[in-house]
């Protein structure tokens, strides 16, 4: 029966063609072999959705995603629903759509809705695209998110009624955002796969998609349009007048944003008072140590707008100095002997145990930090002289002696464990798809780990840090003189060096003067 546009008795149409394409529709669902039960349910959903289109004079060539939308989010008046809209007002709202949804697909069916018809082309190419991750070594559980991810995409373009060439930033964002009718168990994916993490499979499968020719480039929700500019002119400020590495970069500009809403944009109206009120207020709920990042933060940010000519350089010294006391605290460590059970602790015979050993060989031999360790390159390793190289904070290369045990392991990684792919980053993750860490919590987490294995749960700090104030105290408690020291931990001035004085207790006990008690 043909039917254009849904009639009911507010519209004056026949009453026999809305009952024929109820019937219909009933009729499809029980040749999917669906329970009576289930069939009415479905039956008087989308019953409720054919009066709500006719309440709103929606033609049915119209439905797409945000009709739906609007259905599931309706003020309900309409007539006869009772019973549907206490579904609604009981929260169930899957269950309340849901008969609009598969009313929807039988009308596509039918030919009553005009769609791009991709969705089974979409479908198929999107299990070559996850037997092409198999092959390469991808997890099971990895594949089975990526195939939820990835098809929710598609169902979502195909309701939206966009054809998938047009798949850009921009749709992908909406997707991103968009409030989910979409048919299937899509949202309890979603919600615990939130973000960046959910988005990630689709931007893979669009670089999949553009190198078969469906997309004319790969798609990304990274961007730099909503970066400010005032920011991004003082990140640059940082890196090339400063030599600031990427990571205190980021966290420049991350403070500073932070504290702009309360600012101001016209840093011209900027006073002392003004500077030092927000700084304060901020003090009062932040750690010493992020106390000081805000300061420091702030002094950078007025230095770059004083260079600018845009406000007066007197207001750096109106920024007020975060609470800390130098070599107030001893150094953090554990016994050499603990430093062997962790090295120990690592399975050698799994990939992952032969790369962690790797990993806690060079923090514990080395005193490396985290980020030396991520950003480590197999052209640093220099095997006929047993050295390597290493790019500090400071961005400068420093030259290291590559001790036997810790180049054994880290050769035995790369020749036994470390998957053969084009990338010259020496550390990569275990499983697909294979790529360089992405940041130091990658280490602190192998760190942390290796803590639980041994059961060194109470250990602080835990992080490379632990390795590198280690390998410090035990330098000097065997005798290594602080410029050693320096040089090995890559200090720029022996003041940072001489809080390890302080780390030989035995040797500071016997100079101690005795307490002289109370001098009243």
């Amino acid at each position: 029966m043909e039917f254009l546009h849904t009639s009911s008795p507010r519209s004056g149409a026949s009453q026999d063609s809305f009952d024929g394409c109820l019937a219909a529709f009933a009729g499809q669902l029980k040749q999917e072999g669906l329970t009576e039960r289930r069939i009415r349910c479905l039956r008087a959903s989308a019953h409720h959705f054919l009066v709500w289109l006719d309440q709103q004079d929606i033609e049915t060539g119209l439905i797409g995603d945000g009709v739906l939308r609007r259905f599931r989010r309706h003020d309900c008046r309409c007539p006869g629903m009772e019973r549907e809209r206490r579904k609604m007002l009981a929260g169930r709202s899957r269950q309340f759509v849901s008969g609009a949804l598969r009313l929807v697909r039988f009308f596509e069916q039918t030919g009553r809705i005009p769609h791009p018809g991709e969705l089974d082309e979409g479908l198929r190419l999107l299990e070559e695209f996850l037997a092409q991750c198999a092959a390469q070594g991808y997890a099971p559980d990895s594949l089975m998110g990526y195939r939820s991810a990835c098809r929710h995409v598609l169902v979502w373009l195909h309701q939206s009624r966009i054809p998938m060439k047009r798949m850009d930033a921009e749709v992908l964002g909406r997707f991103v955002k968009h409030d989910c009718v979409c048919p299937g168990p899509f949202e309890s994916l979603r919600k615990r796969l939130s973000g960046a993490r959910y988005i990630y499979p689709v931007e893979l499968f669009s670089r999949f998609l553009a190198a078969r020719g469906v997309l004319p480039s790969p798609v990304s929700t990274t961007t730099d349009e909503n970066v400010d500019e005032g920011l991004a002119a003082f990140g640059e400020w940082l890196r090339r007048h400063r030599g600031t590495g990427e990571v205190t970069t980021r966290r420049h500009l991350r403070f500073v944003a932070s504290m702009l809403t309360q600012l101001g944009d016209d840093p011209g109206s900027y006073d002392a008072a003004l500077v030092r009120k927000v700084l304060l207020r901020r003090f009062t709920t932040a750690s010493r140590s992020h106390a000081r990042g805000l300061g420091t933060s702030m002094r950078m940010s007025l230095r770059f707008l004083a260079a600018r000519g845009e406000c007066s350089p007197t207001l750096v010294g109106a920024v007020p100095t975060g609470p800390g006391w130098r070599l107030c605290t001893l150094p953090r460590y554990v016994p050499a002997d603990d430093i062997e059970r962790l090295l120990g602790s690592c399975d050698i015979t799994t990939p992952v145990g032969c790369r962690d050993r790797a990993i806690l060989l060079l923090l514990a031999r080395l005193a490396l930090r985290a980020g030396d360790i991520v950003r480590l390159q197999l052209s640093d390793l220099d095997w006929e002289n047993a050295r390597v190289r290493v790019c500090g904070k400071s961005r400068r290369e420093v030259g290291l002696p590559l001790p036997q045990d810790a180049g054994d392991a880290v050769l035995d990684y790369i020749e036994h464990a470390r998957p053969r792919i084009g990338e010259n980053r020496v550390f990569l993750t275990v499983r697909a798809p294979y790529r360089p860490f992405t940041s130091s919590n990658a280490i602190t987490d192998i760190v942390i780990q290796a803590l639980k294995r041994t059961g060194m749960n109470d250990v602080k700090p835990k992080g490379a840090y632990l390795f590198r104030h280690s390998a410090a105290t035990h330098l000097l408690r065997a005798g290594a003189s602080l410029d050693v020291i320096g040089a090995l931990l890559r200090h720029r001035s022996l003041d940072t060096t001489v809080l390890y004085a302080k780390t030989d207790r035995p040797m500071l006990l016997e100079v101690a003067q005795p307490w002289i008690g109370d001098v009243r």
